[in-house]
């Protein structure tokens, strides 16, 4: 056990000094490049040149953040994890650059990175000297005897030995200074490039709102769609049946034969409405979902389709009946979608689990121009999906072909 503990120590030692020593000439080369960028992006600003330089600037710290995240494992154990950041709400080409520059996190990583270098240069220039002069009085009697005469070593002449055991008291005061300092750096890497938990928070808030907000939208357009229906359809159809019932029931004593053929006509029309309210009950939920699950009614879906469709995969098990809903309804409005607007001669739908997420790829190989627009199908899609905390992705270049990939965590 005293073995295994000491190379433990020796071990964590050494990751310790590693971390320590390469901040000097990382910190070094990460000052001199920023504030060399920083200065003549300033400088050419007023010219516009140097803003592209500026922005460079931002992005490179960004990534070199990155990289401290993960050179800080060697005192912490494990990288400093990487913080999410927010998707512009807008999706125009000049919020998406500014995006950056209103995000906390990126002048987060950017003052990290600026004092890493005198941070990294200080401690590695004391932890690389302390340890060399460790390194120096062991060796001191291995060179003692060779030194040229009148050095430093051979006026030590016998005493190297005493410098050598003076050496090892020196190396635990090396040892614990090193600590000292990998535990302060580390401790600096971990304040500014780890998760703000208010700012996660304040993150997962907006997040919140904006899903809950479409989730009521969608549902309201959805209401509004199903009370059209019924009033444009069914409604129509019944009242329609229910005015020939009563002429034939007037022309029942009078004229048989005329009351017959109008109670043939209702009984056809009462078939047209309850196919109809049938279709209309399967849009709001279709009881195959309930009986037997999601494959079964993807199953549905693609026999029902007017182009052939693949089912690649399967759901596995049951999973739970808010992501079985959804994961239906975007299956069912993409290939209505694909069916009315892409030309697609065929399309699939692949279905698998895949870290506790169900991933719904649905394509085709239409000519493609599929958008997220407000207002339209695919956007309802998406805020249905994200509501329950899901993802919804649209990849149609014009020409096609298309790909619509839907994640919905189900653990």
């Amino acid at each position: 056990m005293p073995v295994a503990l000491s190379r433990s120590l020796l071990a964590r030692g050494g990751l310790e000094f590693v971390y320590v020593a390469s901040g000097f000439p990382l910190g070094l080369a990460w000052l001199i490049a920023l504030v060399t960028l920083i200065s003549v992006g300033v400088a050419l600003a007023l010219i516009t040149v140097g803003i592209p330089i500026l922005f460079f600037t931002l992005l490179l710290s960004r990534w070199g953040a990155n990289v401290e995240r993960e050179r800080a494992a060697l005192v912490l154990g494990a990288p400093i994890g990487r913080p999410s950041r927010m998707p512009p709400a807008s999706t125009r080409l000049l919020d998406r650059l500014a995006a950056p520059l209103r995000d906390r996190r990126t002048w987060r990583d950017l003052g990290y990175m600026l004092l890493l270098g005198p941070v990294g240069i200080i401690a590695g220039t004391i932890a690389v000297a302390l340890w060399s002069v460790v390194l120096a009085a062991l060796l001191a009697p291995v060179f003692a005897p060779s030194a040229p005469a009148g050095s430093v070593l051979d006026d030590l002449g016998g005493a190297s030995i005493l410098v050598a055991v003076a050496a090892i008291p020196l190396a635990v005061l090396a040892a614990l200074v090193t600590r000292a300092l990998a535990a302060g750096c580390a401790a600096l890497a971990q304040s500014l490039l780890a998760v703000d938990d208010r700012a996660e928070l304040a993150k997962r808030i907006t997040t919140l709102e904006a899903s809950r907000s479409g989730a009521v939208d969608s549902a309201d357009a959805r209401l509004r769609r199903i009370e059209r229906d019924l009033h444009d359809g069914a409604q129509h159809r019944l009242a329609y049946i229910a005015m020939e019932l009563g002429r034939a029931r007037s022309k029942l004593a009078t004229d048989p034969a005329s009351a017959d053929a109008l109670l043939a006509g209702a009984h056809d029309e009462s078939k047209v409405a309850m196919r109809e309210l049938r279709d209309l009950v399967r849009g709001i939920h279709p009881s195959v979902l309930s009986d037997r699950g999601l494959d079964a009614a993807l199953s549905g879906l693609a026999e029902r389709a007017t182009i052939p469709v693949e089912i690649r995969g399967t759901a596995e098990d049951r999973l739970p009946p808010a992501i079985e809903t959804a994961a239906y309804y975007v299956v069912a409005e993409t290939l209505t979608n694909v069916g009315r607007h892409s030309g697609a001669g065929k399309a699939y739908v692949d279905v698998r689990r895949n870290d506790g997420q169900l991933v719904l790829e649905i394509g085709d190989d239409g000519h493609g121009g599929a958008r997220r627009r407000p207002g339209s199908g695919l956007e309802g899609l998406a805020q249905r999906v994200e509501a329950l905390d899901g993802t919804l992705a649209v990849h149609s270049p014009e020409g096609g072909p298309t790909r619509i990939v839907a994640r919905l965590p189900c653990a």
